[in-house]
């Protein structure tokens, strides 16, 4: 449960950080029948409440958006890509946030990137299962990909795929 403590706070943290950066009216919608897709890269998770970031957005198109939040220092803290974005909570953040708290309780770790592909909202009592896609090491830092899926019956509901910095 340490790795849940560690991780869970970070994909809704940096969508309010979003919600408050992006402009009051930006919406982005996928394209029709397209998956609902997230894509969070947090490059130093463990900030402090000192440091002060500054959003860079990006629209491109009708379909995506890019939002990136630097330090003073101008270091890349977190980046957020995403298909769909209205500003005010959703069904799919609920699924990202379940997504995310199951994959903690599965691995331990920092999560350093997590994307997720929403094709329906997940209800309580869907299933999930995980599964350790690799390990390996990276700048010095043990790493490990995993996978999760979220199904009802024989239906993908789900998706998500993380990348955590492995406990020394």
């Amino acid at each position: 449960m340490a790795a849940l403590i560690s991780s869970q706070p970070y994909t809704a943290e940096v969508r309010r950080l979003c919600a408050d950066a992006v402009p009051s009216g930006v919406v982005v919608a996928p394209e029709p029948g397209a998956a609902v897709e997230h894509d969070f890269l947090l490059l130093r998770p463990h900030r402090t409440s000192h440091d002060a970031l500054s959003p860079q957005v990006r629209r491109v198109g009708d379909h995506d958006l890019l939002v990136r939040f630097r330090n003073r220092d101008e270091q890349l803290v977190f980046e957020f890509w995403t298909n769909s974005f209205t500003g005010t909570p959703t069904s799919d953040d609920q699924s990202v946030d379940l997504l995310e708290r199951y994959c903690a309780e599965q691995f331990p770790g920092t999560l350093r990137r997590f994307r997720t592909r929403i094709r329906q909202a997940v209800p309580s009592g869907a299933d999930f299962s995980a599964s350790l896609r690799q390990t390996y090491v990276q700048d010095g830092a043990r790493m490990a990909d995993v996978t999760v899926t979220c199904t009802r019956g024989d239906a993908v509901l789900a998706q998500a795929w993380a990348t955590y910095a492995l406990p020394d």
